[in-house]
């Protein structure tokens, strides 16, 4: 059917009407008129695929990527889009699910971030492969189990080498996490060379230099001073715990990940001012009795709101939120705005090119009335 392109949904989907109808559709840009194919019918909205493009967006580009056309693999979302047309559409994002969920009215520019070409290509260090049913390596189709097996992926770094991963057969019927083994990440920060050791079943962040580019807007954002209390929750390998530790901070890490505490104490064991605690955020931080600075970088889903109570508190003078998800966010700025805490400072960060995903950095300090 023919459909006119209205608006870009939260996860990357295009958004159209027709006859009282809400249509999903990939391989669109808001503003063209295109042929679409439906390929899963919902009892409120439909999903859809743009196979033919009537009227193109000036912003459509032939996708350098292989695997990318309707029925292809579902790991990116926009290459088919320019870059700068991507962080505007980011960035609408972000506006509109602020809006719709907190009521509030934020408009903030996606930030580039350094890739290794122009393209917004080759960035990526981390991923999963999944195995076809005859043993071939690849992605899987947008919403699907089904596996592409592939030869290369764009967004990947150089360094993981993964033509000759792909070369390789997969044993079973598994997934392959990449890298699949521990290993020693290096992150400049302020002309500081910062090491971490990172076991395979810790979390990284998958953009070369997301580490980096975060732990530099933190220390930024929350000016730690000698002796300060800080509280790092969901800490991970302790990125930010040990760039405020090296600041002369005695920090808390909360994580609940047996292999991030293990490699955090390693990474931080220089610092006898740091120390983590193993198990749930919300349980573990009531052992917590005060805190100048709060970070919190939570699963996708966001901060639960008993932690955002227990964090406020604290009183801290402020709050840093690292969120890869705009609406869990909004959810959470809105409850600490009724918590006292309001945004002082609102960054976005284009660490994913090619995909709808966005990484935002928030500082909060405390509503003196």
């Amino acid at each position: 059917m023919e459909l006119e392109i209205s608006g870009i949904a939260h996860g990357g989907e295009s958004i159209a009407r027709l006859d009282g109808w809400v249509f999903f559709i990939r391989h669109a840009i808001p503003g063209e008129l295109v042929i679409a194919q439906i390929t899963e019918i919902g009892r409120s909205f439909h999903r859809a695929d743009a196979i033919e493009i009537v009227t193109p967006s000036p912003d459509r580009i032939t996708p350098a990527c292989f695997y990318f056309y309707p029925g292809g693999c579902g790991g990116c979302d926009f290459h088919h889009i320019s870059l700068s047309r991507q962080r505007a559409l980011k960035a609408q994002v972000i506006t509109e699910q602020f809006r719709r969920v907190a009521k509030m009215d934020i408009s903030l520019p996606v930030e580039e971030v350094a890739t290794t070409n122009a393209l917004g290509l080759r960035y990526r260090t981390r991923l999963t492969l999944h195995s076809s049913t005859n043993g071939e390596l690849g992605f899987r189709k947008a919403r699907s189990h089904e596996v592409i097996p592939i030869h290369d992926c764009l967004v990947v770094h150089e360094k993981v080498n993964l033509p000759k991963i792909l070369a390789t057969k997969s044993v079973g019927s598994g997934d392959m996490s990449i890298p699949n083994e521990s290993r020693i990440e290096k992150i400049n920060v302020n002309g500081r060379e910062y090491a971490f050791q990172v076991s395979s079943e810790s979390f990284w962040q998958g953009h070369f230099k997301a580490a980096e580019t975060l732990g530099q807007k933190v220390l930024e954002l929350v000016e730690p001073k000698p002796g300060d209390r800080v509280l790092d929750l969901y800490g991970g390998v302790g990125l930010f715990g040990k760039l405020l530790a090296d600041h002369g901070a005695a920090v808390e890490i909360i994580e609940s990940s047996a292999s991030a505490v293990n490699d955090g104490r390693i990474n931080l064991k220089e610092y006898p001012k740091a120390r983590y605690h193993h198990g749930d955020v919300r349980k573990k931080i009531g052992a917590i009795t005060g805190a100048e600075i709060v970070i919190l970088d939570p699963p996708r889903s966001g901060a639960e709101l008993e932690v955002l109570q227990k964090i406020v508190g604290l009183t801290p003078r402020v709050i840093c939120y690292i969120s890869c998800d705009p609406a869990s966010l909004a959810r959470d700025c809105a409850r600490l705005r009724e918590l006292g805490y309001a945004i002082d400072s609102a960054s976005a960060y284009d660490l994913f090119p090619q995909t709808a995903h966005i990484e935002c950095v928030f500082a909060f300090r405390r509503v003196i009335s």
